[in-house]
């Protein structure tokens, strides 16, 4: 748990082919402080942050959720995620390619992963 920003995208679910809003977490802006993106819009990146972006979401389709009090909501062991590729370019985010869209690429990417925060 910690700090994060989010982009919200129409996410497709590669198992069941449909699309929903959903939130990406990510956590390579160097000031996190809980800012939401959309696809357009520009985030504080730091430098070697360019290009292709490897990310993983919640997927809102084939994740179990659990009926709430108020709100339905899934807990962490119902989780399903899928991988993402996040296309930054002048710190805009251009585009958001499924897993199977962007290998057709053959493209490099980044893995935050192999980064320190």
């Amino acid at each position: 748990m910690g700090l994060f920003d989010t982009i919200i995208a129409e996410l497709e679910c590669p198992a069941k082919k449909l699309k929903r809003a959903g939130e990406i977490q990510i956590k390579w802006s160097p000031r996190r402080s809980l800012r939401i993106y959309r696809i357009g819009g520009i985030v504080d990146l730091d430098e070697e942050y360019k290009g292709w972006i490897r990310e993983n979401y919640v997927c809102n389709v084939c994740s179990k959720k659990t009926k709430g009090k108020f709100s339905d909501y899934i807990k962490v062991e119902d989780q399903k995620r899928h991988e993402c590729y996040i296309h930054i370019k002048e710190n805009k985010i251009l585009e958001i390619l499924s897993e199977k869209e962007f290998k057709k690429l053959n493209k490099p990417f980044i893995d935050p992963d192999d980064y320190e925060f």
